[in-house]
């Protein structure tokens, strides 16, 4: 079968010819040869090669033994690339929501950026709790306030933690709450790693509880957090009992499951 590429007005017909040769490759065809290539792209011979020459500098490609051509590990990387970013928001969106559903309050998904924090998903509570949180998707933030950053730099490696505070000339305050103080802020790091989980109450927006719980790499390190964050008035007794127990149950849960997905 001859593959024909849609027209390329407009767009980058080097680029996509490229890729053409790239998505020939399938379960059915993990080797081909460069006639067969040419033939099912309908190309001349001599630009094809010049396609898989480029393609195999990059290591998209590679030369199997028979003579054909099959991917290269570049492509293998970019796929353990392309699952880490699926992992951390497309699976932990639907355990975000079910967080969501069950506390009423609003469920973060945060990420370490350097020596700040990222917030890169936030899923609304019940609607008739509307709470402002300086936590919007995009919002970078310290690293070192509140239980969606603090839970990150504790189930870091220990020799992490210590080149971050080291790095680090003061402790910028937030609030009354917030800690600046390193040593308070390595007992603290010591606690949360010891307990699972983190709590914080009003130390980057006044009067916000917090509640999170690292998402796991397999080497035990904090890949990504996953918070409950409401009104101290509402987090508080049973409340807060049970938002830390699902906060648990559903890092766990992805973290299990991004191990299932090779993560």
């Amino acid at each position: 079968m001859t593959v024909v590429a849609e027209p390329t007005q407009g767009r980058n017909a080097t680029a996509e010819r490229a890729i053409d040769v790239l998505l020939l490759f399938d379960e059915e065809h993990p080797v081909l040869t460069a006639g067969e290539i040419a033939r099912r792209l309908d190309m001349p011979r001599s630009t094809t090669y010049r396609y898989l020459q480029t393609l195999r500098s990059y290591k998209l490609i590679e030369e199997d033994a028979r003579g054909g051509f099959r991917l290269g590990t570049r492509i293998f990387q970019l796929g353990r690339i392309a699952r880490q970013g699926l992992g951390y928001v497309e699976v932990a969106r639907a355990y975000m929501d079910e967080l969501a559903a069950l506390t009423g309050e609003v469920v973060l998904l945060t990420r370490r950026a350097g020596n700040q924090v990222v917030c890169v998903e936030r899923v609304e509570g019940d609607p008739r709790h509307p709470i402002r949180l300086s936590y919007e998707r995009g919002h970078v933030l310290p690293l070192h306030a509140g239980a969606s950053a603090k839970v990150l730099l504790a189930f870091s490696d220990p020799a992490d933690i210590d080149a971050t505070l080291g790095s680090i000339d003061s402790l910028p305050r937030y609030t009354e709450r917030t800690v600046t103080d390193k040593t308070a802020l390595r007992r603290q790091l010591e606690r949360i790693r010891s307990d699972g989980y983190a709590l914080s109450a009003g130390e980057v927006d006044a009067g916000v509880r917090g509640i999170a719980a690292p998402i796991l790499q397999p080497d035990g390190r904090a890949a990504a957090g996953l918070s409950v964050v409401g009104p101290q008035f509402r987090l508080k007794d049973a409340a807060l009992k049970a938002a830390i127990t699902a906060v648990r149950e559903s890092a766990g849960a992805i973290s299990a499951r991004l191990r299932e997905i090779d993560w």
